[in-house]
């Protein structure tokens, strides 16, 4: 009965990929978890924050760490201990395909995305930056030399500062390094150990402001644009690593020792634990990223529907509908305009009550689609889903029940799954009558 229901009021214009039918169906998205010490990443619910499952299969990510999403809207996992990036289908969210491999860059750490498909990424050994194209999966050239004596450990949480800069956080150094990617050129925007830097990890760029996960010290620290400090206690978190933008005025804010997932107001910096600690066994949650679930859209074909509806008046067991409307033009949307819908007349229908459930419904009509008529016919139909007004004319019998309330409702070909009738009683002895058919066929 289920199906007869959606099959009359539904058009589906979209369906869920089947590894983004994860959680719960209610959220719009995916919380995915570098679990480092796990050698996996965690998928949890974007809302509740509960575990789903994990995201690879054994053996094939070791040490992952940062994550995006490419022009294609897979997944993208830095696979540090293995000096690898693997990517995983985004319909699927298990198909694992190695895009880049061991030797193109040591201990990979750090994506910051310049485009769809141009990125830089750091190496945490090597402390070099290239600029990596996805169609090819190629280095497209060096931002920052390897062994550069500028910055030592650079971490998961590279970014891309509003001016165009990459800030780069040197977990060794104590410090955070600014580079220009089309010139190379470099200076300390913290210098080693200044403010009490110590082993920052992530930043992100909130409110003209610059944040930085600072591990040495359990806090998130505060600066503006010119690197000056604004507060080295905005937020204490002990084992802070990772930060992420989540929507307008929120982040989140990742924490390896105590495993669990924060989401910040970044006005106040009151916040929601998303993930709590370790939840499916994280271990080392050092990167998160919200995915949000990729929805696919359906190509409409042949849609031939078409409504009819009319008033008509209730007598006895008998609702006649002497004119029925079908409308021409409109648009959906924001293109709808009212004036652009022209009614004409479609024709009549009666519908003759044999109980409280079910009746004989006729038609005639005088319309015409593209030389095709609709013609005259008729079938028995019947209540698809019981209201109470329905029940007490079955308790009481037709023949006693004087209130017309009970017509109202929605009703069903048996042979005609697929269109039916929607029936509503007003002002005693009023009804309007909606039919959702199809349009006639109209031959070679």
């Amino acid at each position: 009965m289920k199906t007869k229901i959606l099959s009359i009021v539904l058009i589906f214009l979209f369906s869920k990929a089947e590894g983004q039918n994860l959680g719960n169906s209610d959220c719009d998205s995916l919380l995915l978890v570098s679990s480092w010490f796990n050698n996996n990443v965690k998928i949890f619910d974007g809302c509740d924050g509960g575990y789903i499952r994990d995201l690879a299969e054994d053996n094939v990510l070791r040490g992952p760490q940062a994550m995006f999403q490419d022009a294609n809207g897979d997944v993208v996992v830095v696979s540090e201990s293995n000096h690898k990036l693997v990517k995983f289908d985004r319909e699927t969210l298990s198909q694992a395909t190695e895009v880049v491999s061991p030797g193109l860059m040591n201990n990979p750490i750090t994506v910051a995305k310049l485009t769809e498909d141009r990125f830089y990424m750091g190496s945490y050994s090597d402390n070099n930056i290239i600029e990596i194209d996805t169609n090819s999966w190629q280095s497209l050239g060096t931002v920052l030399p390897a062994n550069n004596n500028k910055v030592r450990g650079i971490d998961v949480g590279m970014a891309l500062g509003p001016d165009g800069s990459l800030y780069v956080p040197g977990y060794d150094s104590d410090s955070i390094l600014k580079v220009n990617p089309q010139t190379g050129a470099t200076s300390q925007f913290v210098p080693s150990g200044k403010f009490g830097m110590d082993r920052p990890r992530s930043i992100l760029f909130v409110n003209n402001q610059m944040l930085v996960t600072v591990y040495g010290k359990g806090k998130i620290f505060a600066f503006d644009l010119s690197g000056g400090l604004i507060s080295d206690d905005v937020v204490s978190l002990p084992g802070a690593t990772a930060l992420m933008k989540d929507g307008e005025g929120h982040f989140l804010a990742s924490s390896d020792s105590m495993n669990t997932i924060r989401r910040y107001n970044a006005n106040d910096f009151s916040f929601e634990t998303i993930v709590s600690n370790g939840s499916g066994g994280l271990r080392g949650a050092t990167f998160v990223y919200r995915l949000e679930k990729h929805v696919e859209q359906l190509e409409i074909e042949n849609n031939r529907q078409a409504w009819v509806i009319g008033v008509g008046q209730v007598d006895g067991d008998t609702i006649t509908v002497p004119e029925m409307y079908v409308s021409e033009g409109g648009q959906f949307g924001d293109l709808f305009d009212s004036d652009d819908i022209t009614n004409k007349v479609w024709g009549a229908v009666t519908f003759r009550f044999i109980d409280c459930h079910t009746a004989e419904m006729t038609y005639q009509s005088h319309a015409v689609y593209q030389g095709s008529s609709f013609g005259n016919g008729g079938y028995q139909v019947q209540r698809l889903a019981h209201n109470g007004a329905g029940l007490d004319c079955q308790d009481q019998g037709m023949v006693n029940t004087t209130d017309h309330e009970w017509k109202s409702g929605t009703y069903l070909g048996l042979e005609n799954a697929g269109e039916g009738f929607m029936v509503d009683v007003v002002n005693g002895d009023e009804a309007i009558v909606t039919w959702y058919t199809y349009l006639p066929w109209v031959g070679d």
